[in-house]
């Protein structure tokens, strides 16, 4: 609140990640503290600044992304959403939940992995810079698009 009685508008998405950075950051430097063990990815939307994806590391460092992965297979998350990118401007929203449920599914290794239950979410113009779980006909879309994906990946195996 302190932001917007002073610049009269809504936290930008980049302003909160460095300060959330430096929040971070200072618990590596004192040694009663015990520093944060995670990465998190930080992404939002505006009118004035549109969308933005930061991630943040437990050594408060804050780093802008297009597209990013963190967890058990990120490298092979991140070589597919490289593939994206040159696309992403003519792309909607509704396709981009597509791909990412694709990617999802594709680094998923159902011998290694145990079984998961896939939850999608988004922030942008259609949710009015809102975080929103995607559900219904956007989650049954992106869902079946990625379960064709494998399958048609699995035929040419």
């Amino acid at each position: 609140d302190l932001y917007r009685a002073q610049y009269q508008q809504s936290v930008p998405v980049k302003y909160l990640a460095q300060r959330l950075a430096l929040f971070i950051h200072q618990y590596t430097l004192y040694s009663t503290l015990r520093p944060f063990g995670c990465n998190v990815l930080l992404g939002g939307w505006d009118p004035v600044y549109g969308s933005a994806l930061f991630m943040l590391e437990p050594s408060g460092t804050c780093f802008g992304y297009k597209g990013y992965a963190v967890g058990k297979a990120k490298q092979n998350a991140k070589t597919e959403i490289e593939k994206l990118l040159p696309t992403q401007a003519e792309t909607n929203c509704e396709q981009m939940v597509k791909e990412a449920a694709k990617i999802i599914y594709t680094v998923h290794d159902a011998v290694k992995d145990k079984n998961f239950i896939l939850e999608l979410s988004w922030v942008g113009k259609m949710s009015s810079g809102c975080h929103q779980l995607v559900t219904g006909p956007a989650f049954d879309a992106a869902e079946a698009f990625a379960k064709q994906a494998m399958e048609d990946s699995d035929d040419e195996d």
